[in-house]
């Protein structure tokens, strides 16, 4: 029962901290007034050489890290599912 207890606990520590960092993250900088003008800039995607919107990065790559992290979870749940005792 301790132990379930110090799992909840840790949970809510780690929910609690994952809200304040996507809070800090998800922070609108442009809602400060500032003295200065903010200078838009026209035009497309900056990151490309102007041909074209595209695709930035790799893909294919993204896409295989995303399933072996899918795969990853589905072991990792599966292991602690078997070697937990059964209550």
């Amino acid at each position: 029962m301790k132990l379930r207890s110090v799992a909840v606990a840790v949970g809510l520590a780690m929910v609690a901290a994952g809200s304040l960092v996507a809070l800090a993250w998800g922070a609108d900088p442009s809602a400060i007034p500032s003295a200065a003008p903010v200078v838009v800039l026209e035009g497309g995607d900056l990151r490309s050489d102007g041909a074209g919107p595209g695709l930035v990065g790799n893909p294919l790559l993204i896409l295989g890290a995303v399933v072996a992290l899918g795969v990853a979870t589905a072991v990792v749940t599966f292991a602690v599912a078997r070697l937990t005792r059964p209550r």
